[in-house]
């Protein structure tokens, strides 16, 4: 199927929000042609290249989104507000229509079976992702709060992709794996190599605030 594509900075997981300001000309005709049709547009991590300007390279695998808002402002642009929905990768890139338009396959999200070790990734992280949104609360001083967390690997993956503090080319590999195995398998040892990270960061701002050494309970 044919996309228009927003090729940006950041990594977008099915379900997350994305808040964009419109100001360049190719990018007001396609939300002119989406908000008429109702049509859905993809967001692809660049590769190489800048946001603004054009001839940017995205990575091939991205995130449609679908517009829930879209409000004029000073100067003759749009701030639209849209969620992620489903995951895809390009096939080929299509003459520019002024903006960015490929034609792309959706991925599978189907979960598969229940191996052993997805089954061990799923508990790995079901243990570790409270105990590293804790660590993460308190270096603002901040208290945890209770998250529901999806039963659905794929969807556990999208879920927590905007939680971590990591950067985007380890989100671009969270998105574009395909099995929710080895999806799941790398968000675990995502989290493990986080959480060491993490206790390093609050021990030192405890140090910072109190003048001792101590990390969050």
């Amino acid at each position: 199927m044919e996309l228009p594509l927003f090729p940006l900075r950041t990594v977008l997981f099915p379900g997350m929000h994305l808040s964009l300001r419109i100001f360049e000309e190719r990018y007001k005709v396609m939300l002119r042609e989406l908000l008429q049709t109702g049509g859905e547009f993809g967001v692809v991590l660049i590769r190489e290249g800048h946001e603004v300007g054009g001839g940017a390279i995205p990575h091939e695998v991205g995130t449609a989104a679908r517009i829930e808002s879209c409000d004029p402002i000073e100067g003759g642009r749009f701030l639209i507000a849209a969620r992620g929905t489903w995951r895809f990768r390009i096939e080929r890139m299509l003459p520019p229509r002024p903006y960015p338009c490929g034609i792309v396959r959706p991925l599978d999200d189907s979960d598969g079976p229940m191996t052993q070790r997805l089954k061990a990734a799923l508990e790995t992280v079901h243990a570790t992702f409270p105990l590293y949104f804790r660590l993460v609360l308190s270096l603002t001083d901040q208290w945890a709060r209770g998250l529901d967390l999806p039963a659905s690997p794929h969807r556990l993956v999208n879920f927590l992709g905007e939680w971590l503090q990591v950067g985007e080319d380890v989100k671009q590999r969270l998105l574009e794996i395909e099995p929710a195995e080895q999806r799941v398998a790398l968000l675990a040892e995502t989290l493990d190599d986080l959480i060491v990270r993490t206790k390093d960061e609050v021990i030192a701002h405890r140090r910072r605030k109190y003048g001792a050494v101590g990390i969050a309970n």
